[in-house]
């Protein structure tokens, strides 16, 4: 239940924010920098899109193997996010070659602007599933037998049994 709810809610706003700085960018392209807008330009941000439900959804497949592994699978992304961007420049580059300046900088903006919403979201997320785990434990303890004569509970000693 936990994670289908983070789902929904990184790709609503993976989508809202995408739709967002695209509308911005090329609105920016048309008024202000009519030279610097591309026939390509529409691929970039569904790239970093289709790039952020590979995110999430290698996330949720390493939570469920075990929630101390998430971190090196956000790491293992951006890794992979970091080369495949230098496979598309590189490629787009050499094999296009038209308004790579352009190509280049548009990407970069994009690169960076996902880089910023994706590294917000996955650090809540890391923050809400160690707030929940923290609850956990304090409930665990807090409930058990042993913590019943910490606490002050004559019946029970330290190790739950009775003292009598």
């Amino acid at each position: 239940m936990f994670l289908t709810t983070v789902k929904k809610k990184f790709i609503g706003e993976l989508s809202v924010g995408g739709i967002v700085l695209t509308a911005v960018v090329v609105l920016a392209y048309h008024f202000f920098m009519p030279e610097w807008y591309f026939a390509w330009f529409p691929l970039i941000p569904v790239f970093f899109y289709l790039f952020g439900f590979l995110y999430i959804y290698m996330i949720a497949f390493t939570y469920e193997l075990g929630a101390d592994k998430i971190a090196m699978a956000y790491l293992i992304c951006k890794v992979l996010k970091l080369i495949l961007s230098a496979l598309v420049l590189i490629f787009y580059g050499f094999v296009i070659g038209q308004d790579v300046v352009a190509f280049v900088a548009t990407f970069v903006f994009f690169y960076f602007a996902f880089l910023f919403f994706e590294t917000r979201f996955f650090l809540r997320f890391e923050a809400r599933l160690k707030l929940s785990k923290q609850v956990n434990n304090e409930k665990n303890t807090v409930h058990s037998n042993n913590t019943a004569a910490v606490v002050g509970n004559t019946g029970n000693d330290a190790e739950g049994g009775d003292r009598r």
